[in-house]
Order: C-alpha cells, then sequence, then structure tokens
C-alpha cells in the first residue's frame, strides 16, 4: 500500500509561484542568487508560444545532486546546504551572501508558464538535461533524463514554452528592479539590458532599533517620489537580506503604521532592512508567517520612527497652516475673553497634532464652529447670571478668581461633586433588602474604594489576570450558589446567597518583575444583613487562603472589608492575621453602611450637608444612571413600556 497524489497536487503546493508571473521570475532569480552565481540572463518572449529562459553562471548540478535536491519536495536547504549562497573557486565574490531559499519549492516556478519545463545544470565537465512535467498517482512530477553532454563552465538554465500567464517586459524590469538590492557582484539582465536593482535613493533619515531580543532593524525613511513610479512602492518595505518581502504597505500583519491617505504616506516609503528575520517568513517570501508574533511589537516601534518623522517633516506647513487660519479670523478671537482664547489656541494646536495634514478649509469651520461655542458659553448666559448675583456670591467668586483658574476649579468641583452623588447613592440603597447589589451596589462602592483609606485613591488598584485566577481558586469551592462574573468594566465579583466579594489589586514593580503587592478585599452583605462572628472569621480565612495561593509569583499584603447594615456587638470589629509574630499578612475590619457613608461625608469635609439641597431633587434612577453609566431597571421598564 502507497500513497498518491491527486492531479494538481505540486500547483497547490508551490503556491503563487505556480499563478503570478512576478513571484515566479523572482524564485527563478533568487535560486540563481543562492547557487552562487554572479548573472542572470532572462529571455522573455512578447507573445504566447515562444520560450521563456532564465539562465545562470551558479554552481551547477551533478546528477546526483539534481536527484537530491531538485526532485526532494520541500528540500531543506538550511539543513543540507546550510545558511549562506553556494561559492566556487572560480567565482570572485569577496563577501558571503545569505541565502533566500528555505522550502526548494521555487525551483518548479517553471510551472507557472507551461505544465512542463526543461531544465540544464553542469559542472565538473558534464551537462545533464530533463524535462519535468506535472503528473499524478505515486508521483506528482514526471521526470524524462535526456542523454548527457560534455560543457565547460557551471550553471542552470530552465527553458519553458510560454502559454499563460504572459508579463511585459516593462513590467517585469520594474519588478526585479524593486525586489532585489543592488549588489555590484550579481547582475540581473533582461533581453540582454542589465535590470538597475534598488539602490535605496532620496534617504531622508536613518535608525537602527533593536525591539526584541537579538533582533535588529535599519530604518531608512526615503522620499519615494524621487524614484517612484507608482504608489505600489509607499509604505514599509521590509528587505530581508536584500530581498523585498511581499509589497510595501502601511499596514502590517493588520496594524497600521500611519494612515495611507495621508501626503505623507503618498510620498515615503520606509525600508527595514535585516537579516534577522529569514525564520519567520513565508516560503514564497509574500510575507511573514502567521506565527511570527513578534512582528507586533516590531510594527510599533516602526510606527513611532513614522510618528517621529511625520511630526518633524510636517512642523513647517503645521506651523503655516496655524497662522494662516488664525489670521483669517484673527478679529473675532481678539473679541473672546482671555481664557476662551487660550483654550481656542489649545483646541487649534489638538488637530493639528492628530492631523497635521488636515486641509485648512476643515480647520478654519472647525475653528469658527469653537469660536461660537465659546460665544455662546461665554456670553448671554454668563451676563445673565452675573447680572442676578447677589453681593455675597460677587465677593466669593471675586476670591475665587483671584485664586484659582476656572478651568482647574471646573476640574476639582466636577471630581468632587461625582463623590458625593456616589455618597448618596449608596446612603439611598444601602438599607434597602431588595436591591440587586452585584449590579448596583457593589459597582458604587468600587468607584467609592477612598472611603476604605487614602491608600486606595489611586486608579493604579485595578483588576488582574493573578488576581482573578486566585480569586477563582479561592472561591469556587466555598459557594455552591454562587458564580463569577467577569466584566471588562469591573473586577470580578463572586456572588454568594447574601453577599457578595470583588478584589483589587495594586501592582509595583520589583526585580523588573511587576507583583500585585496589595490586594483590597471589599465583601457586601445584603441590606439588613447583620455581621456576626461566623461572616468575620469566614473574611479571615480568605485573607489568609488568598495569600497561601499567592497572585502570580507574590504573596501581597490583604485588607478586608465586610460591610453590613449592622454588627453584632459581640464580634471585634478589627482583626490582624498573622503568619507568625514577625509577618503580619493582613487584616479584617467590619463597616456598617452607615460608618460608610458617615466616614465618606467627613473624607468631603462634610460638603453634602452643606450643598444638601443640590442633590435633593436628584431622584434614585436618574443618579445611577449618571453614576454607571447605564439605565437602571426603571429607566429600562418604562422605556419598553413606551
Amino acid at each position: 500500500m502507497e500513497a498518491t497524489f491527486e492531479d494538481g497536487f505540486l500547483i497547490n503546493e508551490i503556491g503563487s509561484i505556480a499563478t503570478k508571473a512576478d513571484v515566479a521570475i523572482t524564485e527563478l532569480i533568487a535560486n540563481a542568487h543562492d547557487a552562487g552565481a554572479l548573472e542572470v540572463k532572462i529571455v522573455l518572449p512578447e507573445a504566447y508560444n515562444e520560450y521563456i529562459i532564465v539562465e545562470d553562471n551558479g554552481c551547477g548540478l551533478t546528477h546526483k545532486q539534481f536527484t537530491d535536491r531538485w526532485l526532494m519536495l520541500r528540500y531543506d536547504r538550511r539543513k543540507h546546504q546550510g545558511v549562506f549562497v553556494s561559492k566556487l573557486a572560480t567565482n570572485t565574490t569577496t563577501a558571503k551572501r545569505l541565502a533566500f531559499g528555505r522550502n526548494g519549492i521555487g525551483r518548479h516556478a517553471g510551472l507557472c508558464f507551461n505544465n512542463s519545463y526543461e531544465v540544464e545544470t553542469w559542472r565538473d565537465g558534464t551537462s545533464n538535461k530533463y524535462t519535468i512535467s506535472l503528473d499524478s498517482g505515486t508521483s506528482p512530477i514526471k521526470v524524462d533524463q535526456l542523454p548527457s553532454e560534455e560543457k565547460q563552465g557551471h550553471g542552470t538554465r530552465i527553458k519553458t514554452l510560454l502559454t499563460k500567464n504572459l508579463v511585459s517586459e516593462a513590467t517585469l524590469s520594474e519588478i526585479i528592479s524593486a525586489r532585489f538590492l543592488f549588489n555590484p557582484e550579481f547582475k540581473v539582465y533582461l533581453n540582454d539590458s542589465l535590470v538597475s536593482l534598488s539602490e535605496h535613493p532620496g534617504v531622508i533619515r536613518e535608525e537602527t532599533i533593536n525591539p526584541i531580543g537579538s533582533i535588529q532593524l535599519k530604518l531608512t525613511l526615503i522620499d519615494s517620489s524621487v524614484v517612484a513610479k507608482n504608489t505600489n512602492q509607499h509604505g514599509v518595505a521590509f528587505w530581508i537580506a536584500g530581498r523585498l518581502l511581499g509589497e510595501p504597505s502601511w499596514n502590517i500583519k493588520g496594524k497600521q503604521v500611519i494612515d495611507g491617505r495621508r501626503s505623507f504616506a503618498r510620498r515615503y516609503t520606509v525600508i527595514a532592512e535585516t537579516d534577522d528575520l529569514l525564520n519567520h517568513i513565508q516560503a514564497d517570501w509574500s510575507g511573514f508567517r502567521n506565527d511570527f508574533t513578534g512582528i507586533s511589537v516590531i510594527s510599533d516601534e516602526i510606527a513611532l520612527f513614522v510618528r517621529t518623522c511625520f511630526l518633524e517633516l510636517s512642523k513647517k506647513d503645521i506651523e503655516i497652516t496655524r497662522r494662516t487660519v488664525l489670521d483669517s479670523n484673527k478679529s473675532e478671537i481678539i473679541e473672546l475673553p482671555k481664557l476662551a482664547r487660550k483654550e481656542i489656541l489649545e483646541f487649534i494646536d489638538q488637530i493639528l497634532i492628530e492631523s497635521p495634514d488636515i486641509k485648512i478649509e476643515l480647520l478654519e469651520v472647525a475653528l469658527k464652529a469653537a469660536i461660537n461655542l465659546e460665544k455662546s458659553r461665554s456670553g448671554i448666559q454668563l451676563l445673565y447670571k452675573l447680572t442676578n448675583i447677589s453681593p455675597e456670591e460677587s465677593d466669593s467668586m471675586n476670591a475665587l478668581l483671584d485664586e484659582w483658574c476656572v478651568s482647574d476649579a471646573m476640574n476639582i468641583l466636577s471630581e468632587i461633586d461625582t463623590r458625593i452623588k456616589i455618597i448618596d447613592a449608596i446612603e439611598r440603597l444601602s438599607s434597602d433588602s431588595s436591591v440587586d447589589e452585584l449590579h448596583t451596589l457593589h459597582p458604587l462602592i468600587e468607584k467609592a474604594r477612598w472611603v476604605f483609606g487614602p491608600e486606595f485613591d489611586t486608579p493604579e488598584y485595578s483588576s488582574n489576570k493573578g488576581l482573578r485566577t486566585t480569586m477563582e481558586t479561592v472561591f469556587k469551592t466555598k459557594f455552591t450558589k454562587g458564580q463569577f462574573i467577569n466584566s471588562a468594566n469591573r473586577p470580578d465579583i463572586v456572588v454568594g446567597e447574601n453577599q457578595s466579594i470583588s478584589s483589587l489589586g495594586l501592582d509595583e514593580f520589583h526585580d523588573e518583575l511587576k507583583l500585585t503587592k496589595k490586594v483590597l478585599l471589599i465583601e457586601l452583605k445584603k441590606g439588613g444583613f447583620n455581621i456576626g462572628r461566623s461572616e468575620m472569621n469566614q473574611a479571615v480565612g480568605y485573607v489568609e487562603d488568598i495569600w497561601h495561593a499567592g497572585v502570580g509569583s507574590s504573596q501581597p499584603f490583604i485588607k478586608a472589608f465586610v460591610v453590613g447594615d449592622t454588627i453584632d456587638p459581640k464580634v471585634s470589629k478589627f482583626q490582624e492575621i498573622r503568619t507568625n509574630k514577625e509577618n503580619s499578612i493582613g487584616v479584617v475590619q467590619a463597616l456598617t453602611y452607615y460608618e460608610l457613608v458617615k466616614s465618606a461625608e467627613a473624607r468631603l469635609f462634610s460638603l453634602k450637608e452643606k450643598i444638601e439641597s443640590r442633590y435633593e431633587s436628584i431622584n434614585t434612577e436618574d443618579l445611577l444612571s449618571e453614576l454607571t453609566g447605564n439605565p437602571t431597571q426603571t429607566t429600562l421598564k418604562l422605556a419598553s413600556a413606551s
């Protein structure tokens, strides 16, 4: 019993090499390069049913080498011949060349133009000739050997009667020129004319980056308007060992380096040269392999290089655009208050930073809209309020403006306003046993984690993968009716029959490793629930379990808070957990919702009491909608009813 081959197996095996003339010719040139050739001569016919010939003066093959290499599908060149090109004593090459070949499929590129091709290869005084054609059954190809002849020198000649995939001389010349880097010891002739290989003229800036490990890339910004005949040459062009990989593009494996519609993108090209990525390319040189994850980091580094170049080269144009637009609206801008003028200028600068090549007409529209907005915002309404202001409020405003910038004061007041609203919402909902603490109360408590102490008032406290894994390990067997709620908007919450528990971690760097060093554990009991000794002991167990389980490779300090409606007077409200006398691993503290609210109000200097009327008129549904960013259940019911 033996395996057989379906019709067209080899065509499918070699992919685009069998269907695209430019890819096929490129592969034949690359094979000649890897054979140590100094010259490649291509005869390209103008019409079908004439012969296309590719001949080189490389090392050639003996009959045994032809059998072992040419006829072996997926021949591993690096394994059998090494990473460098073949070199004969008669060749004059002074430097080693890295070989392009990897998988032994380019040699069959003659099948792009016909279902068969002829090979003549000679060395050591003998020339061997073969005819190779597509086949099926026990072999995907049929090989007929012709009589050997005496012949001096060395080289290989591939000859095919062209019956499909005709390409013009001009197109092929341009393609060859763009895909091989200039090397004085490697020349390509097309119909007796020397093809000028790429020399990367128009260099604007060069930089070498080291994005991953030992991989280095030389980045060169090229003004492609110097040589480019079409936009296909614009983008990031990867040159691996002197050969172009795929086609230049501003999109690298799905990541956009820069918007290709920009004038910068239509004019410039980035050359990324390296010898360190040969192991990560597709066999047909169409691009990088799908399993090469490092390309994401490389594309980010290239994007940074491109943006730096973009801003530098666009600086003069940006300033001209800015002055033009501002000058044309100068009279209206001068009439605005000083703060408004400052905001207008910052607005225009931000647009130009994000879109340096924005059209003047569009920028002018944006500026006029901003001016009208400032007039509306700072005009009639402000004048009306000033005419109705009391003497006491006038003195207060004057004192405020003496000490504060208005925008700074607004930012601070907005933050205070949000915190007061959070406290108000917790106070309204905490005593109601019907409230869904998972989707309503718990998210509010997490937003108010500063209530548990000033050390928690930092955005660096967040959920992380290590903490989620630890939480799952600790709690999955403790709640028979529980579940984990995974959300991008908040940490994982474990849901029990009468409580919900969430955790947040504070990451720190230790010996260049990011470790979770502190954990805030919040256990909320349902409204009306009394915290007893068993609840406190259970919380102590949680702290011990989490510490022993660890988060990643760390054993963090854990602060746990159990929050309920009341606390049993016989229960100790504060417990410290130690593994021994010297090592404290965490604390557990019981709090009532009332104490939580009063503590929060105290931390805000009792401002809520002083401006109580501002919040009394806000109904609970609107308050929750503003704080959570989601409509409440009541709101949803009303919406569905309407």
